[in-house]
C-alpha cells in the first residue's frame, strides 16, 4: 500500500483535530505537521516534501489563496472553509492552475472525506504516470548526422516536426526553433515511432505532449494542427494505441 504524508494548516485548532479523526480510517496516511500560522507551513515545506495539504482558507496572518501564491511548488491541496458561498467562486480558478482537489464545506467533511480521498490518489496516481512517461522520455537523446551540425536533441523536448518551404522546423518544449535542411521521410527515420506520429503531409508529433485530440484534430498546447482527411482513422486509432501503451508500459515501473 503506498503510503503518502499531509499536513494542517488552519488557524483554528479544533479544526487540527476533526481532520486527524478522519485519517484514523486511512493508516497509510501520515501527519508530517499541524499548523496555526501559514508562515510557519511555508517555511516548513521549503525544506520538506509532502503529498497533500488540508487548508483553511480565512486566516488571519494569511488567506489560503495567498498561501497558494507563495508555495513555489506543486503540492495537492483541499480547501476547507465555513464560508463555503463566500469563496466558491475565488477558489475556482485554483482547480486548473494550482492542484486543487477540492473544496469543501468544514462542516460537511464527514460526508466529503472518502470522496476528497478518492479523488485525491486518483490524482496522484495520473500524475505520477504522466512524471514517469516524461522522465524516461529524458533518457533518451538523438544526436542527427554530422551533415546536419552533430546538433544534439533531446526527444522529450521536441513538440512538432514541420515542413516551412525546403526546411524541416523542430518546435521546441522552451519555444525554440530549430531549423534543418532535412525532409520529414529523412527525419521519420531517426525517430522512434512508440512516440512521434505522422498526422499529416507536413507534420509529426510528438505523442508524450499531446494535450487532447478529436476525431479531426491534435493539439499540443494552445496549437491545433489537423488531421490528414485520407488518414484520419488510423492516425486517431494509433494515437489512441500509443498513448495507451505508453501509459501502461511506464505506469507500473
Amino acid at each position: 500500500m503506498q503510503k503518502f504524508k499531509y499536513i494542517i494548516i488552519d488557524d483554528d485548532y479544533p479544526s487540527h483535530l476533526t481532520v486527524q479523526k478522519h485519517f484514523k480510517s486511512y493508516p497509510n496516511y501520515t501527519c508530517s505537521g499541524a499548523f496555526l500560522d501559514p508562515k510557519e507551513a511555508l517555511t516548513f515545506l521549503q525544506k520538506n516534501d509532502v503529498d497533500l495539504i488540508f487548508l483553511d482558507i480565512k486566516m488571519p496572518e494569511m488567506s489560503g489563496f495567498q498561501f497558494f501564491e507563495d508555495l513555489n511548488k506543486p503540492v495537492f491541496t483541499v480547501m476547507l472553509t465555513a464560508y463555503i458561498e463566500e469563496f466558491a467562486i475565488p477558489a475556482h480558478p485554483y482547480y486548473l492552475d494550482k492542484n486543487l482537489v477540492f473544496f469543501a464545506n468544514k462542516a460537511q467533511l464527514s460526508y466529503y472525506f472518502p470522496k476528497i480521498m478518492a479523488h485525491f490518489e486518483k490524482l496522484h496516481e495520473e500524475k505520477g504516470i504522466v512524471d514517469r512517461v516524461h522522465q524516461l522520455s529524458k533518457n533518451e537523446f538523438y544526436t542527427f548526422p554530422k551533415r546536419y551540425k552533430n546538433k544534439p536533441i533531446l526527444l522529450a523536448d521536441i513538440l512538432t516536426i514541420t515542413v516551412i518551404g525546403h526546411n524541416t522546423v523542430l518546435k521546441m518544449k522552451n519555444g525554440e526553433e530549430i531549423i534543418f535542411r532535412m525532409t520529414l521521410r529523412e527525419m521519420t527515420g531517426f525517430l522512434p515511432e512508440n512516440s512521434f506520429l505522422h498526422i499529416k503531409r507536413n507534420v509529426i508529433i510528438n505523442i508524450v505532449h499531446v494535450t487532447a485530440f478529436t476525431d479531426t484534430t491534435v493539439c499540443i498546447g494552445d496549437q491545433h494542427f489537423q488531421i490528414s482527411i485520407r488518414k484520419q482513422d488510423p492516425i486517431i486509432e494509433k494515437l489512441k494505441t500509443q498513448k495507451q501503451k505508453l501509459y501502461k508500459n511506464y505506469g507500473s515501473k
